[in-house]
C-alpha cells in the first residue's frame, strides 16, 4: 500500500515536471522564433502566430517578462560578480557558489513563481491598478508644487524618500503579525544567495507596494524620474543577499552591506528586527534599529521546525517545496483563527 502511495507520488510529481518542462519549451521556442525572425515578414507573421495561439495575451507577457530577466545584462553581471566573491571570500565557507538554495530561489522565486502565483497576484493587483485606484480616488492628495522643482531635486528626493520608505515597510512587515507570516518565507533562507533576493512571497510584495507607492504619488515623485534608480537597487540589493563576507570598509557607515543584511537574516535572537536599510544605513541609525557587529556573519533562517525548507535541488522537491512555502502563510493564519494565538516563526 505504501510503496504504491509513493508510486503515485513520483508519478504525480513527474507528470507535474514534464508538463512544466513542455510548457516552458513551448514558451521559448515561440519566443526565440520571435525573436530572431528579424524583418522577414512571412517569418514574423508565422511566429506570431504560433505565440499567439499557444498563449493568451497575460501569459505572453509573463513569459517574455521571465525571459527578459533571464537574459538581463545586470543580471549575469551580479552572478559573475557575486561567484568571484564568494570563491574568494565566503561569508559561510564550506556553501558551494551553486548552492541548493540558490537552484532553488532561482528556479522556483525567479522563475516558477512568476508564472504562477506571482502572476496571478500581479494580475489582481498590479502596479498601473494602484495608480488608477489613486488616481481616481486620492489625487487630491498630490502636492502639485512638486512638479515645479528642478528634475535634478526631484531625482534627489525620489532616491531618498524611496529609501526611506523602502525601510518602512520593511520594518512594518517584520512588525505586525499577519505581515511577517508572509515575510518570513525571505527570511527561511539559511544558504544566503544573489537569488534570495526574489524570495518573497506575492502577498509580501502586495504588503509592501502601497506603503512605498502612495507616499511617492502624493509627493509626485514617480521612480520614473530616475529609472537607472531601479536597476542600481536591483543589482546591489541582489549582491548583498549573495554569501559575501565583507562590509566594504569605512562605506559601511552609509550603505547597507552584505554583512549588515546578513545579520537582518540571522536567527539568533539579539539580531532580531535590526538593519532594516535598503540602500542607506542612516536610517536604522536614526530610529536605533542598526548593529554595529562588524564581525558578525551569523547563520541566516527562520526558527520554525514545520517550515517546509527545500531538501534537495532535484526539479521534483523544488515544485513541491514552492508550492508548500507559498501556502506556509495561509497555514500559520489559519493557525491564528482557529486557536486565537499566533505561532510565529522567529527569525
Amino acid at each position: 500500500m505504501e510503496k504504491s502511495k509513493e508510486q503515485g507520488g513520483l508519478s504525480a510529481g513527474l507528470g507535474l515536471q514534464l508538463g512544466l518542462i513542455g510548457l516552458l519549451g513551448l514558451a521559448a521556442m515561440s519566443w526565440l522564433a520571435l525573436e530572431s525572425c528579424g524583418a522577414e515578414e512571412g517569418c514574423v507573421e508565422g511566429a506570431r502566430g504560433l505565440w499567439r495561439a499557444a498563449f493568451p495575451d497575460w501569459a505572453r507577457r509573463a513569459i517574455r517578462g521571465v525571459f527578459h530577466v533571464l537574459t538581463a545584462p545586470w543580471l549575469w553581471f551580479v552572478i559573475v560578480v557575486a561567484a568571484i566573491g564568494e570563491r574568494l571570500r565566503p561569508a559561510r565557507s564550506g556553501q558551494p557558489i551553486l548552492s541548493k538554495g540558490m537552484v532553488h530561489d532561482g528556479l522556483a522565486w525567479v522563475i516558477l513563481n512568476r508564472l504562477t502565483f506571482g502572476l496571478l497576484v500581479g494580475i489582481v493587483f498590479s502596479y498601473s491598478y494602484l495608480v488608477d485606484l489613486y488616481d481616481a480616488h486620492l489625487s487630491f492628495l498630490s502636492i502639485q508644487a512638486m512638479t515645479e522643482l528642478p528634475t535634478a531635486v526631484r531625482a534627489g528626493l525620489a532616491f531618498l524618500v524611496a529609501d526611506f520608505l523602502g525601510w518602512f515597510h520593511h520594518w512594518v512587515r517584520h512588525k505586525v503579525p499577519a505581515f511577517w507570516v508572509f515575510h518570513a518565507v525571505h527570511h527561511s533562507q539559511r544558504e544566503m544567495n544573489i537569488f534570495t533576493d526574489e524570495r518573497v512571497h506575492p502577498f509580501d510584495r502586495l504588503i509592501a507596494m502601497p506603503i512605498s507607492l502612495i507616499p511617492m504619488l502624493v509627493l509626485e515623485l514617480d521612480g520614473q524620474i530616475v529609472p537607472w534608480l531601479l536597476v542600481f537597487q536591483t543589482i546591489y540589493t541582489h549582491l548583498y543577499h549573495a554569501n559575501l563576507k565583507t562590509d566594504y570598509g569605512f562605506l559601511r557607515y552609509v550603505f547597507v552591506t552584505p554583512q549588515s543584511h546578513r545579520v537582518h537574516h540571522s536567527h539568533e535572537t539579539q539580531h532580531a528586527d535590526k538593519n532594516f536599510g535598503v540602500i542607506f544605513c542612516l536610517w536604522d541609525r536614526i530610529f536605533g534599529t542598526h548593529v554595529d557587529g562588524w564581525a558578525d556573519y551569523p547563520q541566516t533562517g527562520i526558527e520554525d521546525p514545520d517550515f517546509p525548507m527545500e531538501k534537495s535541488a532535484a526539479p521534483q522537491s523544488i515544485l513541491f517545496s514552492y508550492l508548500q512555502q507559498f501556502f506556509y502563510p495561509f497555514k500559520q493564519i489559519w493557525i491564528r483563527a482557529t486557536t486565537g494565538s499566533w505561532q510565529l516563526p522567529a527569525g
